[in-house]
C-alpha cells in the first residue's frame, strides 16, 4: 500500500513543471530522489534519471542496491544514445563488480557502444578498430553465449566496413 502512495506521488510530481524535478534534484533526501530517478527511468525520461543518479551514487556505495543502481545508471546513457558516457560507465562498471552476474551483459554493451559510434568507411576507423578489439575480448571471454554469436556479426559488419574503407 505504502508503495502505491509513493508512486502516485511520484507521477503527480512528475507531471508537474520542471521547478518540481529542480527541488526534487536540490532535495537532500537520497531515498527519494532514488525513488525518482528509478520512476525517470522507467518513464523514459534518461536525462532526469541521470541527473539523480549522479547526485546520489556516492551515497549509495557499499549498500546492497549499489551495484543495481549503477547498472540502471549505465543504462540510462545508452537507452538515451549517448554512448561516450555509456561506455564509460560501462567500464567503469566492470572495474567496480568484477564478480557481478551482469559482467557479461556490460561487457558487450560497452563494446557495442563503439559500434555505434563506428563512423561511415570513409572516415577514420579508429572507433571501428577498438570495437573489433573489444568484441574479439568479448568473445574469448565468453565462448559459446549468445552475446558472442552476436559479437560475431559485429565483427563481420566491423571487418566489411574495413574492407570498404580500404578500396
Amino acid at each position: 500500500m505504502n508503495r502505491i502512495v509513493v508512486l502516485f506521488f511520484a507521477v503527480i510530481t512528475l507531471s508537474s513543471c520542471t521547478s518540481k524535478f529542480q527541488k526534487i534534484l536540490k532535495s537532500k533526501d537520497t531515498d527519494m530522489k532514488i525513488q525518482m530517478a528509478e520512476t525517470y527511468f522507467k518513464m523514459k525520461k534518461y536525462s532526469h534519471s541521470q541527473q539523480l543518479f549522479e547526485s546520489v551514487i556516492n551515497f549509495v556505495k557499499g549498500t546492497p542496491r549499489y551495484e543495481e543502481l549503477y547498472m540502471m545508471y549505465a543504462n540510462s546513457y545508452f537507452l538515451d544514445k549517448d554512448y561516450d558516457n555509456a561506455e564509460n560507465i560501462f567500464k567503469t562498471f566492470v572495474e567496480y563488480f568484477p564478480n557481478s552476474p551482469k559482467r557479461e551483459e556490460v561487457e558487450y554493451l560497452r563494446a557495442y557502444t563503439y559500434f555505434l559510434r563506428s563512423p561511415k568507411p570513409e572516415l577514420d576507423q579508429t572507433l571501428t578498430n577498438r570495437c573489433m578489439q573489444l568484441m574479439q575480448a568479448f568473445i574469448d571471454a565468453h565462448p559459446g553465449t549468445q552475446r558472442s554469436k552476436d559479437a560475431l556479426e559485429v565483427l563481420d559488419v566491423c571487418r566489411t566496413k574495413l574492407e570498404k574503407k580500404d578500396e
